[in-house]
């Protein structure tokens, strides 16, 4: 007896499983099943610059430690542990210890700053207790044994930082005091001689213990401003440095940033002057320095996805353990999130473009805890990949399979449909390019937008998502559309049997929506009389496919990151495919 079905294992994206149920020998002649498929994986540029690495730092930086003009992974650990791993220009490599100090005795807060002006950034230690200043200077592979660079300065402050305020190259160490006068700012110059000035008032009445406070030149002028932003308005205030005072500017932007989860002030278009950013939910805004204010016209959402606090979804990955920004590549700031050791940075040097994780690196931006099996090797790939498509299009023909169902059901994403198109090319390819015993490929297409378009009829969604459907994936691919019952198949996500019923039954003009044969998919299938020939989606029993005339499903019980059900090993998909082989069988032989 001949064999059924040959089928291998395809770590391609693939989401459900659905096989036509036809007799034995028009498997021989058809093989008329179809493979869902998702072409929502992308990687386009660097993401992850670093895996598994400073996990349990008590302080991260992405400072430039050997002077190449490129910021590099610095953490900070175990009360005197600074260690650093470099960049190349796109990852970092190499992690290697830096400093090892024991100060188990003393609760130190880790900094750095370039305090003698050679552009190699300075391990520096501030002692709340003495208010001293221990300074490791740089000689870029490792740190200095660190000495005190001040004789003891102002203690009580509630936040210090290193900045250059006066302009001569050195950064200088600054105190902010909460206490009455309110927002007391005192600075102690960096000197030639390797130590910092005794500390003297800058400006009062600058802040208070809500606000946020930072120190970078929003003017251009080379020398770093006093900025700070009220939380609750999101007003931001700077006062201006002369080189010997901070002068208060008044407010150079309204409501910018209100309940952040983290702000910054950075030069973000790399212009000489430090702009405004805050992190709220994973996405990262700007907005832009004018030299006299921050725009009052435009909030540009520069970097976004990158990383939720909490990744509810595929590896339940936590929450950025830091959030930073630096220039890894040494010519365009990048947003970085570590989470789980993991140094995530994406850059946008676009004002106009806002640069998405999961459009950068799917795989990364949502944590999925795989690598597939290529074809001899293991890698993720980019959906769009020519290589890739070819590769995978052979395996599922192998497989048995006569056409690929394509996953468009998140509505219009540029960057999944784009890539649609590019595997339809590849099928296209194929079809013209036979050898030996292989057969044509196919595609079709499944929609699910229309379930979030809430403020519309569900005939007329659905009309919507026809006429897409045919404008872009029918007219310009048609020979390679998979046909059934003489017109394209065309599959809507409408959620439950209820809202089918009611589009079937919908009287009124709905021309593209006849264009086509309509299936559906919701959103779980039972064995129940109301899921027989449903295209998708979940199957959470064993038994739960039922054996339709035209289709049967198989599908773990996996949904958007959510297991709605035990896996029991492969038991619940064995079951599945039991239940289809088992179908086949039974109509041979009747």
């Amino acid at each position: 007896m001949k064999k059924r079905f040959e089928f291998s294992y395809l770590n391609i994206g693939v989401i459900i499983i659905v096989c036509n149920i036809i007799t034995m020998k028009d498997i021989y002649a058809q093989r008329n099943a179809g493979i869902f498929y998702s072409t929502i994986f992308a990687i386009t540029d660097p993401y992850k610059r670093l895996s598994g690495w400073g996990i349990h730092a008590e302080q991260f930086f992405l400072k430039d430690v050997n002077g190449d003009g490129k910021d590099d992974a610095v953490i900070y650990s175990d009360k005197g542990k600074w260690s650093a791993a470099f960049s190349d220009g796109s990852c970092f490599n190499n992690p290697v210890a830096m400093l090892s100090q024991d100060f188990t005795l003393g609760n130190f807060k880790p900094l750095m700053g370039d305090v003698n002006g050679d552009r190699k950034q300075d391990a520096v230690l501030y002692d709340p207790l003495t208010a001293n200043w221990l300074i490791a200077l740089s000689e870029g592979t490792s740190f200095n044994v660190p000495v005190q660079w001040s004789p003891g300065g102002v203690p009580g402050s509630d936040k210090q930082f290193l900045a250059d305020v006066n302009g001569d190259g050195m950064d200088d160490a600054v105190i902010y005091f909460d206490r009455e006068p309110d927002g007391c700012w005192y600075v102690g110059l960096s000197n030639a001689a390797g130590r910092f000035n005794d500390f003297v008032p800058w400006v009062s009445g600058f802040g208070n213990k809500y606000d946020e406070h930072f120190l970078a030149d929003v003017n251009g002028d080379g020398k770093a401003d006093a900025v700070m932003m009220e939380r609750t308005t999101g007003f931001w205030k700077v006062a201006v440095s002369d080189g010997s005072c901070f002068t208060d500017a008044g407010v150079w932007k309204t409501g910018f940033g209100i309940a952040n989860d983290a702000a910054f002030v950075y030069d973000i278009d790399r212009d000489g002057k430090s702009d405004i950013v805050y992190y709220k939910e994973a996405d990262w805004w700007v907005c832009y320095s004018t030299g006299t204010d921050f725009d009052k016209n435009y909030n540009h959402l520069w970097v976004a996805a990158n990383r939720p606090a909490t990744m509810v979804s595929r590896s339940n990955l936590p929450a950025p353990q830091a959030k930073m920004i630096g220039n890894i590549s040494g010519n365009a700031a990048g947003a970085c999130a570590v989470s789980a050791g993991d140094w995530l940075i994406l850059e946008n040097r676009d004002k106009s473009k806002t640069v998405v994780a999961y459009e950068t690196d799917t795989w990364d931006a949502w944590g999925n805890p795989y690598t597939p099996q290529l074809p001899g090797f293991s890698s993720k790939y980019d959906a769009g990949d020519e290589w890739v498509n070819d590769q995978q299009i052979k395996l599922i023909h192998d497989a048995g399979f006569t056409y690929i169902m394509l996953d468009i059901t998140n509505g219009s994403n540029i960057w999944v449909d784009n890539r649609a198109k590019k595997l339809i090319e590849r099928i296209v390819h194929w079809n013209k390019n036979l050898s030996g015993n292989n057969r044509k490929m196919f595609f079709c297409i499944s929609m699910g937008s229309s379930r979030t378009m809430a403020h519309q009829p569900a005939s007329e969604r659905v009309e919507l998502e026809s006429n897409r459907t045919w404008d872009e994936f029918y007219e310009p691919y048609q020979d390679a559309y998979y046909q059934m019952k003489g017109k394209p198949l065309l599959i809507h996500f409408v959620e439950y049997p209820a809202n089918r019923d009611s589009i079937m039954q919908y009287t009124g003009q709905m021309p593209y929506y006849q264009k086509f044969t309509i299936r559906w998919m919701f959103n779980e299938i039972k064995n129940q009389p109301e899921y027989v020939n449903a295209y998708g989606w979940p199957i959470l029993g064993k038994s739960d496919n039922p054996a339709g005339d035209e289709v049967m499903n198989v599908s773990p019980g996996f949904w958007n990151g959510l297991t709605f059900a035990h896996r029991e090993n492969g038991e619940l998909y064995r079951r599945q495919w039991l239940r289809v082989l088992e179908r086949i069988i039974r109509q041979a032989s009747g």
